[in-house]
């Protein structure tokens, strides 16, 4: 499995990146009301900032789960599946996601 199939593995089976990215904005708009009022971003950036963060969200996730993973090479996408149902990522994901605080 590569990281785009695994972002959307995530988004079918899981609220983990919605989850992720309501505390992102969330962190990202705390963040934005304390600068000054010349140098706020616009929504447009706030939004990216997001995105980059969940980016990296995943890619941490994925990268640290790769290591952990026997991918059979005749199966890989299927490798991936039962190791994460097996060892219940998506469920531990969320809980730690859900207690997640950004620091400022």
């Amino acid at each position: 499995m590569d990281c785009e199939e695994f972002e959307t593995y995530l988004n079918a089976n899981s609220r983990v990146v919605a989850i992720f990215r309501s505390q992102a904005l969330t962190y990202q708009h705390s963040i934005n009301r304390q600068r000054s009022a010349s140098k706020r971003w616009s929504e447009t950036v706030v939004a990216s900032a997001v995105d980059k963060m969940v980016s990296q969200f995943i890619d941490n996730v994925y990268d640290n789960l790769k290591t952990n993973i026997k991918e059979n090479k005749f199966q890989p996408y299927e490798s991936w599946v039962r190791f994460i149902e097996t060892n219940e990522v998506l469920d531990s994901l969320e809980d730690s996601v859900g207690e997640l605080e950004f620091e400022e």
